[in-house]
């Protein structure tokens, strides 16, 4: 299982969101700035590279034909085939109802600063009345709270999406094939790569190492070598004494042939990615419904996709 927390962390940061991620136990301290700041986080990701943030919060301004300045909660500019336009979003972590009068308001600042489109964003959901006047004034209203005990799956792991990952190995690895020494008689003796830790050369300046040692020189030279080729290298033992367990030879020189071999292999390892539910959200006139994950992911639950 990977650490979703980690991963949710490096989402943010590729986003380029700065969000602070609030624990599901911490939910009761949600107060009405985070609740704009996730808001602005929603709709930059569910927006993608079309939209950009032009301003939140109480410093995000605008000043209207009639020389009045409004305050907007989150300001977005976004561009589609129709052209570039702004939307305001009006942000209500209230535990009453809106009321059409937010709705009036919002529409009133729209004409007055010439902004597109408006949004609605309201924890405890929307009187008839209100719901009925945003229609006719074609403002989105949309319910986003808190996931409580009376979301059926609240307490179950929210399974988000299957990670694939396609792992490129490369395996490089030299084969030794045949092992020849040459005494000082001019007599070859094949060597097995199996005894390598019992047979030894005594240097002639004293040393000892085992034919291991010996190999594995060759091998370090093979790791350099075109892995399509065979190669062959002698190695020069003058003087040398070469030890078995039953006798000893003089000895010259020892050869050894063998290549490279390199294997492409590529792995797909699968990871299922999994959180808890934090935020429900329902955007009401397009009837789609959201989950927002303790990690910040953010997954369109109803048939109709974004």
């Amino acid at each position: 299982m990977i650490d979703f927390t980690t991963l949710s962390k490096a989402l943010l940061e590729v986003n380029g969101v700065n969000l602070t991620k609030l624990e599901m136990e911490d939910q009761n301290k949600l107060d009405w700035q985070q609740y704009e700041l996730i808001t602005k986080y929603i709709y930059e990701t569910l927006g993608g590279y079309n939209i950009t943030i032009e301003g939140w919060g109480n410093d995000c301004k605008v000043r209207g034909e009639s020389g009045v300045t409004h305050q907007i909660d989150v300001l977005t500019l976004e561009t589609d085939d129709t052209g570039i336009f702004r939307t305001a979003i009006e942000c209500k972590y209230l535990n009453t109802k809106v009321t059409k009068d937010t709705v009036m308001k919002l529409s009133e600042t729209m004409n007055d600063a010439k902004i597109h489109r408006g949004i609605i964003v309201s924890k405890s959901g929307f009187t008839p009345d209100a719901q009925l006047f945003a229609k006719y004034r074609n403002i989105l209203i949309v319910q986003l709270k808190e996931a409580g005990k009376e979301y059926p799956d609240y307490q179950k792991p929210l399974h988000l999406f299957d990670l694939g990952i396609n792992v490129g190995i490369t395996r490089r690895r030299p084969v030794v094939t045949n092992i020849i020494a040459t005494d000082t008689d001019g007599n070859q003796i094949k060597l097995d790569e199996k005894d390598q830790y019992y047979i030894f050369v005594k240097h002639v300046s004293g040393k000892i190492t085992n034919l291991f040692d010996e190999i594995m020189v060759f091998k370090n030279y093979l790791n350099e070598q075109d892995p399509t080729i065979t190669v062959s290298k002698e190695y020069s033992h003058q003087q040398a004494l070469l030890y078995f367990p039953t006798n000893v030879h003089k000895l010259k020189s020892i050869t050894y042939t063998g290549s490279l071999t390199v294997k492409d292999t590529t792995e797909k390892k699968v990871f299922s990615i999994v959180d808890r539910v934090w935020l429900l959200m329902e955007k009401i006139f397009e009837q789609q419904t959201f989950v927002v994950s303790d990690g910040g992911i953010i997954v369109d639950t109803s048939t109709k996709k974004v």
